[in-house]
């Protein structure tokens, strides 16, 4: 039975992405924890007055957590769901989470403006782009729909596809959507025969999904992919975020102009190897 994460701070945000996260994996084989990490300071440790009201904090979200799933029962009686709290940094909390067991999938909602992904907050950002087990953000204001139509924007003159191609394969199997590849690459790379050998074994991997392959001549690709994704109509958008890569700048820049459509569908990111779905 695959393990999905969706993690909680009791936000609309969040609740949205569980609202999602239950609408679109409902199935008998997945079971959703629902996670609230509650992060505090180590300087408190000594101080009795704020380590009592730490104490009622946590009893009062642990409550609100419980609301969370009474929530999930009555809306959705047919989903296996069930909390847990843990303390500690966001990060290394999560990273634990996916280290440790044998986690499919998290999903995090993002607040902020409709239209900007600089509205994500830092852990939302680290997560998406750190975390080695797959991330879904949902936009605060993205309601489910079903996923006729998901996007994988890639270089595919790299060679480290092949973990993020099996993943893909079973997502577009799972949700039975069209599949759309677009051509993430800088205009000055070099494309020699290695380059073209990941290309073609690429497009042989994917050949039973029938893909539509998108290669945009546009010197700016965010505008590129910003404008594909909204023509087409995707769903979903699926990329391979890393530090320094082009998917982490566009939280660190201004991107915003060129941004009115991405942060309208739920973002994927993928990474290692693992189960999926």
């Amino acid at each position: 039975m695959a393990k999905i994460i969706v993690v909680t701070n009791f936000s609309d945000a969040s609740r949205n992405a569980l609202d999602y996260a239950c609408a679109f994996l409902h199935s008998s084989q997945t079971n959703i924890v629902l996670l609230n990490i509650f992060s505090f300071s180590g300087s408190l440790s000594g101080d009795g007055i704020a380590i009592a009201a730490m104490s009622e904090t946590i009893a009062n979200d642990e409550q609100k957590l419980q609301q969370e799933y009474k929530w999930v029962k009555e809306n959705y009686p047919a989903v296996n769901i069930q909390t847990e709290m843990v303390t500690g940094a966001f990060m290394e909390a999560l990273q634990d989470k996916t280290n440790t067991e044998e986690i499919a999938l998290v999903v995090v909602g993002a607040g902020g403006d409709y239209a900007d992904l600089l509205s994500w907050d830092t852990n939302i950002i680290n997560a998406f782009v750190d975390l080695h087990t797959p991330v879904l953000v949902i936009p605060r204001h993205v309601s489910y729909r079903p996923i006729h139509k998901i996007a994988f924007a890639c270089n595919y003159y790299r060679k480290n596809l092949h973990t993020p191609i099996e993943k893909i394969r079973r997502l577009v199997q799972f949700t039975g959507a069209q599949l759309f590849v677009i051509h993430v690459v800088a205009p000055t790379e070099i494309i020699d025969e290695n380059a073209q050998q990941s290309k073609q074994h690429l497009q042989q991997s994917l050949a039973d999904l029938s893909p539509q392959y998108f290669e945009p001549s546009f010197a700016d690709i965010i505008t590129a992919i910003d404008n594909f994704t909204a023509a087409e109509n995707i769903d979903l958008l699926i990329v391979i975020p890393t530090r320094h890569g082009l998917w982490h700048n566009i939280f660190q820049q201004n991107h915003t102009k060129g941004l009115v459509h991405i942060n309208h569908l739920p973002l994927l990111s993928l990474r290692q190897e693992g189960s999926f779905i």
